[in-house]
């Protein structure tokens, strides 16, 4: 005979429990915030910018200048070239150039540091000169010639090359 055996009563099986959806919106609603803030500070971070030296400016300025110098234009150029000098020197050197005449600028490099004093003592005379050529050609109405507009954008040129600072913030 077959006998069958009897087995003791099972507790009931549990179902699985609904899941818990509003759990799993947060989740998804933190992970969309995660991405989306990611996202935005990649796009607008602030990069680096790297801005032009003194030096510069002053140069880019100079070759600008080169389409005025010719007769037609020789007061403007003088006029222009003298204001870029001014505020490279005043930019570079902090000292206050733009408002004072050229006698008044030369007394006052002496005054100044030793330093500064130094560095402008080899270009003295050859910005004397080119400050001069300006201011008769802004006061005094006298054209500088092609040659003398020449020698002025190369002393200026020259000093600022000079005078330029490197990354370091030296000479």
């Amino acid at each position: 005979m077959n006998e069958e055996v009897l087995r003791d009563i099972q507790p009931p099986v549990l179902l699985p429990e609904d899941p818990n959806y509003l759990l799993i919106a947060a989740i998804a609603l933190g992970c969309c915030l995660l991405i989306a803030l990611l996202l935005w500070f990649f796009k607008f971070r602030k990069k680096t910018v790297l801005l032009p030296g003194l030096h510069e400016i002053a140069l880019a300025e100079l070759i600008q200048l080169r389409k005025l110098m010719n007769q037609e234009h020789a007061a403007l150029y003088a006029a222009k070239l003298s204001d870029t000098l001014r505020s490279y020197i005043e930019n570079r050197f902090q000292i206050p150039s733009s408002r004072q005449t050229s006698r008044e600028f030369f007394q006052s490099l002496s005054n100044n540091s030793i330093d500064t004093a130094i560095l402008f003592a080899q270009h003295t005379k050859s910005l004397k000169r080119c400050l001069d050529l300006c201011d008769m050609a802004k006061f005094a109405k006298s054209i500088p010639s092609g040659q003398n507009m020449e020698q002025m954008e190369i002393a200026v040129q020259q000093f600022i090359e000079t005078t330029c600072q490197n990354g370091k913030g030296e000479n």
